[in-house]
């Protein structure tokens, strides 16, 4: 896989306690027990950040894939997937903030929409989320395994097609720019605060009605339509 242009060549000094945040643990992904020994099987010699990430991003594009059939765009509940590893863009991403997490790597998932090339288009469905890692002396860098394996599918591609390669290189370190960013974080507490659990993530609308949480894709008792037009 290329490496994205201005890396450092040397780690250099950093406190992962400064990134505390996106090391940590979340209900449905914790970076322990099982994750953790997968990571350091995954990761074992690895000695730098971008060396860790690396093999884990490889590590799922070759052994999770995208299930079609997946609710919305996946719970993200890790333990489930590393025992049933198929699903949509929040689930794959999911097992790599926590794999990249349980080595030491911060992590976490941008969720957002994604755009039309042009306009007038209905965008309503388009979800999508991303990840980004943090690389010491670079920065925040992006990847989506997830548009890998979605390709894979779409296109019937397997891990030797030199279009998966390809596609592997170019999310290691970039994405496409038909996308737009609805925020971040896992287990939120809402303002004004919400009846009942945290909200997993925010990636559909989100409403409550006498305390009772609606289904934000049910066109029988939610509805929303989100529009794209190029300027």
């Amino acid at each position: 896989m290329a490496q994205w242009k201005g890396s450092p060549s040397k780690e250099p000094a950093w406190n992962p306690a400064d990134y505390a945040l996106y090391l940590k643990s979340t209900s449905l992904s914790p970076p322990t027990g099982p994750v953790k020994e997968l990571a350091d099987k995954i990761t074992a010699g690895k000695k730098t950040v971008v060396a860790r990430a690396q093999v884990i991003y490889a590590w799922i594009i070759e052994n999770m894939y995208r299930d079609p059939t997946t609710y919305e765009c996946g719970k993200g509940d890790v333990c489930s997937l590393l025992e049933q590893p198929g699903g949509k863009c929040v689930d794959i991403h999911s097992v790599f903030v926590a794999l990249a997490r349980a080595s030491g790597v911060s992590a976490y998932e941008v969720f957002g929409l994604r755009l039309a090339k042009k306009g007038p288009k209905d965008v309503s469905t388009w979800q999508h989320c991303r990840v980004k890692f943090f690389v010491p002396g670079y920065g925040w860098v992006p990847v989506d395994p997830a548009d890998v394996r979605k390709a894979m599918l779409t296109e019937i591609l397997n891990l030797k097609d030199a279009k998966t390669t390809e596609l592997s290189k170019y999310y290691w370190g970039a994405i496409d720019p038909y996308r737009v960013k609805f925020g971040v974080g896992r287990d939120l507490t809402l303002n004004p605060q919400q009846k009942g659990h945290p909200v997993n993530y925010l990636m559909y609308s989100f409403a409550q009605v006498g305390g009772q949480t609606l289904d934000g894709i049910d066109p029988q008792k939610f509805e929303y339509k989100i529009m794209f037009q190029a300027k």
